[in-house]
């Protein structure tokens, strides 16, 4: 019985495999004997000529090999030998753990060993000596360091040999150089106190020695006694725990069953095991019983988590067998390297973790931290004074050449253009410098040239000039500024530093709402995230919430999923309508609330409802009626937060849903300033059938990038100088009630910024979406004059059968035809067609805009 299961006879597989690692280990060996004993003057394939007894303990064969491989190689043929065993002995000697190989891994490994290699070979090409007369580094080394150093030269190769190298060593090995720094200053900081302990440590391993030698172990007593798990020397064995834990959390590098078992205590680490934490060893029966550590590394809690505990046998069986101290009361690990050295407030317990829903109420604070934000870089290119002074003369001259006496007074340098302020001589107009800004940039070879006519509070005339080198204004450089800090309201807007480099902030709140117009490529999109982000920077979800339409799926869905969104980033346009009829709706819900609690504007409103929930006593809803839910008592009143609408490119929403959005945002503009909602609207095309005069009116605030042509200029700021900007987020800037632009160098932030602030907000809490908002269903408030709800029927217009006739007797169903015909305006005109289009009439409007007259013509008699 003992003979057969001693000598089991092997699977063909296996005899293969057991083979192929014997003949691996022998070719090593001849290998290594041939590296060994070689001899320049023996035949190879290096050498032109020979004559002599062969020294090589290899014979010819071994002179051939060790000449092509210290050839090739270099002094790195003498670790071959060592990783052909190692290779065999992984994949050969345990053929049945194959099935359990992670390719990923294999590949890891085989690419981090070609990299340590290669590596290894070019850099002692490079540093060190010959080997005989081959290269140190070998061919290999030597062609691939050539071709390195005629790129990156001598000092670069070596840095980019030695990253490949370290890179090779984290995939070949797998170890984590951010570890290896932590192990060694471990090692540097417990280094004096294990030197003090070390006599103490060599007593007791003698004792134990002495003990083994008798024979008397305590197979009873514990592995680490519990004072001395609480105590300070117990944070050494934590390095071990953590080892273990870790490695228990990693899974094993090959099948569980050809493992060691873990419950040993680890005695290689002299700095780190705990060789006086056990007066007497483990017992060795505990060695062989790896289904009770498989079972208990399975159900072992994860570190720093107790909201669900396992049994108290299993959590003392593990305490016990890592060196762990468990705590009586709460049956809590206390883990001894966690505590070492922290603050007591941080060594609390985790609670557990909060439901979305709790989340994204409580745990939404405090705000993101500029640090998300790169840093502002240096100003490098700053003008001198005289610098200056030679420009300012040079205009003068130029100015001169056009019979313009003027001179200048006044030079103010920003980071992109640089104002000079000229004193006219008496009797030269303003216009007249006007009607030379093309005539100047080409004299000053400047790329454009914009007069500034009107400077308040002073007599003067502004000739803006484009520095030679313009500098970028950051984000991160305007929101460290004491502007920002002092500014406090959750409407607070960033658009980025004047032309003296001073911050300009504003409030979306006094604007009330921002019309952002600018060609592709001029910074708008850049200048609409600066406003976004710099709202996310002042104000929580129950401050500020977000209705974001973005036409283009680009620029906003990055926005998707912060907890300020009121829905998802709208990307239909039929959708984007719905939302703005919410809109409405909610704004004549919330003047309805303000009404009825007798107060002016949302500010007055939330201070109310503040006031009443800190003396305890919350204020119930006015206007809640019992059929609208089945609770018997008025909800209490919460804050409402301000409602920002952000349509990235208005112009494409214009076209595809026409009319109906002018009315929804002129009814916006005109009433939701005192309720709290605000407009944020961006579009590349200002021309006029967009930017219509409606929305002009109620819009007085309006911020004007690079624009194509003075149309543009004038249609957005009402005045022409937008042409003349530089782009890249050059812009004017025209207050409400202020007819002179303001020019502003607009704020950069990048795209991996906004990520990380997103990403900062998503960590704090989940957005809580509104379905209504898209889905149309906003009651009767949110609807236009004479328009229907979703499925109802809408009150056909006076005009509506003589408008029919019309139509069918002449076979044109457009919008125009029907308003010549009957004198009335474009809106009622196009509803019209729309109600017959209803009732089946008309067609919809095809790809042309052209409908086709379904209807059968009049009988003729």
């Amino acid at each position: 019985m003992a003979e057969k299961k001693l000598f089991t006879p092997m699977s063909g597989l296996q005899r293969l495999f057991e083979a192929g690692l014997i003949i691996i280990i022998l070719l090593a060996i001849f290998m290594m004997l041939s590296l060994v004993s070689y001899h320049p003057s023996d035949p190879g394939w290096s050498q032109t000529a020979w004559g002599g007894d062969i020294r090589n303990a290899a014979g010819p064969a071994g002179a051939w090999l060790a000449d092509i491989l210290l050839f090739a190689f270099g002094f790195s043929a003498y670790l071959l030998p060592f990783f052909m065993v190692l290779i065999g002995w992984v994949t050969l000697w345990r053929p049945r753990a194959l099935s359990d190989i992670c390719y990923l891994t294999l590949s890891l490994r085989i690419i981090g060993f070609l990299m340590l290699l290669l590596s290894l070979l070019a850099l002692a090409s490079m540093n060190v000596d010959n080997i005989y007369y081959f290269s140190s580094g070998g061919l290999i080394g030597d062609m691939l360091a050539s071709a390195l150093n005629s790129m990156f030269g001598s000092l670069g190769t070596t840095l980019v040999l030695l990253c490949g190298f370290a890179t090779g060593v984290t995939f070949f090995t797998g170890w984590s150089w951010l570890l290896i720094v932590e192990r060694l200053g471990a090692m540097v900081l417990n280094g004096p106190r294990w030197l003090g302990q070390l006599p103490q440590r060599l007593l007791d391993w003698q004792t134990d020695m002495a003990h083994r030698r008798r024979g008397t172990v305590d197979t009873t007593m514990p592995v680490t006694p519990p004072a001395e798990a609480a105590s300070p020397a117990a944070s050494e064995a934590g390095f071990v725990g953590w080892r273990r834990f870790k490695e228990r959390l990693d899974g094993p590098a090959v099948p569980e069953t050809d493992m060691e078992p873990e419950w040993e205590p680890e005695q290689d680490d002299p700095l780190l095991a705990p060789v006086a934490a056990s007066p007497a060893p483990r017992a060795p029966v505990q060695k062989k019983t790896p289904p009770v550590r498989k079972e208990q590394v399975r159900k072992e809690p994860v570190m720093g988590s107790v909201a669900e505990p396992e049994p108290d046998t299993a959590m003392a069986t593990i305490a016990e067998a890592n060196g762990w101290a468990l705590d009586d009361d709460d049956d809590e690990l206390d883990l001894p390297w966690l505590n070492e050295g922290e603050d007591p407030a941080a060594s609390e317990p985790v609670p557990p973790p909060r439901s979305p829903a709790a989340s994204r109420r409580t745990d939404l604070s405090p705000l993101p931290s500029v640090e998300l934000l790169d840093p502002p870089k240096p100003r490098q290119h700053m003008v001198s004074e005289a610098e200056l002074e030679r420009i300012a003369r040079l205009v003068e001259a130029k100015l001169a050449d056009y019979n313009v006496q003027a001179n200048v007074v006044g030079v103010y340098p920003g980071p992109v253009i640089t104002r000079f302020e000229l004193d006219l001589a008496p009797g030269v107009k303003v216009s007249k410098i006007t009607n030379l800004a093309r005539d100047l940039a080409r004299s000053l070879s400047a790329i454009s040239v914009r007069v500034v006519e009107v400077i308040p509070g002073k007599p003067y005339v502004g000739l803006e000039l484009p520095n030679t080198r313009r500098e970028t204004v950051y984000l991160r450089e305007v929101m460290d500024s004491e502007a920002f800090a002092r500014s406090e309201h959750p409407l607070t807007l960033v658009l980025g530093q004047d032309i003296a480099g001073e911050p300009v902030i504003v409030n979306l709140a006094k604007m009330p709402h921002v019309l952002v117009a600018g060609t592709t490529g001029s910074g708008k999109s850049v200048g609409v995230n600066v406003m976004i982000l710099s709202m996310l920077y002042k104000a929580t979800p129950e401050e500020v919430r977000f209705i974001m339409i973005d036409p283009k799926m680009l620029e906003l869905s990055v926005y998707e999923g912060i907890p300020h969104l009121l829905t998802e980033v709208v990307t239909d346009m039929k959708e984007a309508a719905n939302a703005l009829r919410w809109c409405v709706g909610e704004m004549e819900r919330r003047y309805k609330l303000m009404s009825a609690m007798g107060v002016r504007n949302l500010k007055g409103f939330n201070s109310k409802i503040q006031d009443a929930i800190d003396a305890g006593e919350p204020l119930r809803d006015p206007l809640w009626q019992p059929t609208q839910s089945m609770d018997t008592y008025p909800p209490a009143l919460e804050k409402l937060p301000h409602i920002v609408v952000v349509i990235d490119e208005f112009a494409d929403m214009m076209m595809i849903v026409g009319k109906k959005v002018e009315e929804l945002i002129a009814r916006i503009a005109q009433k939701a300033r005192a309720a709290g909602i605000h407009l944020i609207l961006a579009t590349q095309r200002p021309s006029v059938d967009v930017i219509t005069g409606l929305i002009k009116a109620n819009i007085p605030t309006r911020m004007s990038f690079q624009v194509s042509s003075k149309i543009d200029s004038r249609t957005i700021l009402d005045q022409q100088g937008a042409e003349s900007l530089l782009g890249m987020g050059d812009m004017l800037y025209l207050p409400a009630g202020d007819s002179n632009p303001t020019r502003v160098h607009g704020a950069f932030v990048d795209d991996h910024e906004v990520h990380r602030v997103v990403a900062a907000w998503k960590e704090r809490g989940e957005p809580d979406y509104i379905e209504d908002i898209l889905s149309g269903d906003v009651g009767a408030e949110g609807l236009l004059p004479g328009e229907a709800p979703e499925g109802g029927v809408e009150e056909l217009d006076e005009l509506f059968d003589h408008a029919v006739a019309f139509v069918v007797e002449t076979r044109r169903g457009s919008t125009s035809s029907v308003q010549r015909k009957f004198k009335i305006g474009y809106n009622r005109a196009a509803r019209i067609i729309e109600q017959m289009e209803f009732q089946g009439i008309v067609s919809p409007a095809g790809g042309n805009g052209q409908r086709e007259v379904l209807a059968p013509p009049p009988a003729r008699e």
